[in-house]
């Protein structure tokens, strides 16, 4: 028995290491946030740009393993912790803290309520939902941070009641969608496309957020209570252009930009300096709803059609090329191939399958078919084309490939194939064989592709007669 006891104690401190090397870490980004935040604030009550709750309503969302009690304990020490140093009065720091979690702490508990798509705002309503959790948590938020007007500042209580509700709405908004989407740090490199492409488009990519950059200092040229909507059009263009992350990290330097430049320039006479920043704030926050909205339909509606071009280029069995995406591709593979050695057709087809389906039915047909797809697969190149042209037949384009390379693919293909056990819940496993018919073409002849398929199934029969289980080449 000690052994077992000795490893669920193992198991136990490890999960306790566990949680409180999160907590540092959520700890340490808390902190920061803060910092920064912190360096924003006037005189007022509120900082002019606080990240740090919707960082921490982030990464609750994203990462359950930080909300847990030693989470939240470390999240409000951290917040504790950076008024302290910058030397903030002691109850103050307790009432603003209690505040910012209040507010973390609604949003991350109505998010529990939400399908996962829609955390990372993958439907089309997801933005709307978002809005309306971040309207929630503002509200509790806003509820504590009335009562910490009053309390450290001797404001009315809905004067603080309503900044500070604008205020969380607005941060929520710009920078939540950045930490609920943002991409593991292994895929960083794509994101230096800014979108899904392999390379930067200047029409498509560059020519988006220069627009945005100039429509922002133009904006900043003319001012005004309306100028910050001027660079709206660029915010668009950027939307239909990018996938969403992107999008969403140009509307937080766009908003954040917008606080700095607007909320802090002088409001027109008559106008109560207060008033003035809560409206350029929201109108901020609800001009980032558009590009978000734009962006998330768009990845949504990208995100289906490549679902349906794949169910439409691939067998739904075995995942290889379906027989038309197969017969285009191979044909302009064929037509384009000018390399001296030239390429080749391989046709398979499983010996004897009717009398795998008769004997062990049709899901151990469907599995020979999965494991034999797979094992070809494993042994081709990346550049080579496999696809199943129907029932138990099979096709493999070999682009750039010599008779004799070609030769040894397809012998390497039923070799692999005779060695293969499948597992068909049976006693003993099954093995099945292949029968392939090759053709080949030299770098100048003129044969087509459907020359080619051609003379490699007329090899393929010949395969067959000879006994099966063997590979019949017919140079082309």
């Amino acid at each position: 028995m000690r052994p077992v006891i000795n490893h669920t104690v193992k198991s136990s401190n490890a999960a306790l290491a566990v949680t409180f090397l999160s907590a540092a870490i959520l700890a340490g980004i808390v902190f920061l946030a803060s910092l920064f935040g912190i360096f924003t604030r006037p005189s007022g009550l509120l900082a002019l740009f606080w990240p740090a709750n919707a960082i921490l309503l982030g990464l609750m969302v994203r990462h359950p393993r930080f909300a847990t009690p030693v989470g939240w304990a470390a999240a409000f020490a951290a917040y504790v912790a950076a008024d302290l140093i910058m030397h903030g009065p002691l109850v103050k720091t307790l009432w603003l803290t209690g505040a910012n979690i209040a507010g973390v702490f609604v949003g991350s508990l109505l998010y529990r309520f939400v399908g996962a798509d829609h955390r990372r705002l993958r439907e089309p309503q997801s933005v709307i939902i978002m809005f309306v959790i971040c309207t929630a948590a503002a509200l509790a938020s806003a509820i504590v941070g009335g009562i910490a007007a009053g309390v450290t500042l001797n404001e009315a209580y809905f004067s603080g009641f309503e900044f500070w509700l604008v205020t969380e709405l607005v941060n929520f908004i710009v920078v939540l969608p950045v930490v609920l989407i943002a991409p593991p740090f292994s895929e960083w490199t794509e994101l230096l496309t800014l979108g899904n492409r392999e390379t930067i488009s200047w029409e498509r990519n560059a020519l988006p957020v220069a627009a945005l950059i100039l429509s922002m200092f133009i904006s900043s040229l003319i001012g005004g209570p309306g100028a910050f909507a001027f660079p709206v059009p660029a915010l668009l263009w950027c939307a239909t252009s990018f996938s969403l992350f992107p999008t969403a990290l140009l509307t937080l330097v766009f908003s954040i930009w917008g606080m700095m430049v607007f909320s802090s320039a002088g409001p027109v006479p008559d106008t109560d300096p207060l008033c003035w920043a809560q409206s350029i704030r929201l109108g901020l926050g609800m001009i980032a709803m558009a590009p978000l909205s734009v962006a998330s339909v768009t990845t949504t509606r990208n995100f289906l059609l490549k679902r349906l071009q794949d169910s439409v280029d691939h067998d739904f069995l075995t995942r290889t090329l379906a027989r038309g995406t197969l017969m285009a591709r191979g044909e302009n593979i064929v037509s384009q191939d000018s390399n001296p050695d030239g390429s080749a057709v391989l046709v398979l087809d499983i010996d004897h399958f009717k009398a795998v389906n008769d004997q062990f039915g049709h899901a151990a047909g469907d599995s020979a078919l999965v494991a034999f797809a797979n094992v070809v697969a494993s042994t081709l190149r990346k550049d080579d084309l496999f696809g199943r042209t129907g029932g138990e037949e099979f096709c493999v384009v070999l682009p750039k490939t010599s008779a004799l390379s070609a030769q040894a693919v397809a012998e390497r293909i039923r070799q692999a194939v005779e060695r293969l056990e499948i597992d068909i819940g049976s006693s003993e496993p099954l093995k099945i064989t292949v029968s392939g018919g090759l053709a080949v073409r030299h770098g100048v002849s003129r044969l087509s592709f459907d020359d080619m398929l051609t003379r490699a199934d007329t090899a393929l029969y010949r395969a067959k007669a000879e006994g099966r289980n063997r590979i019949v080449s017919e140079a082309s």
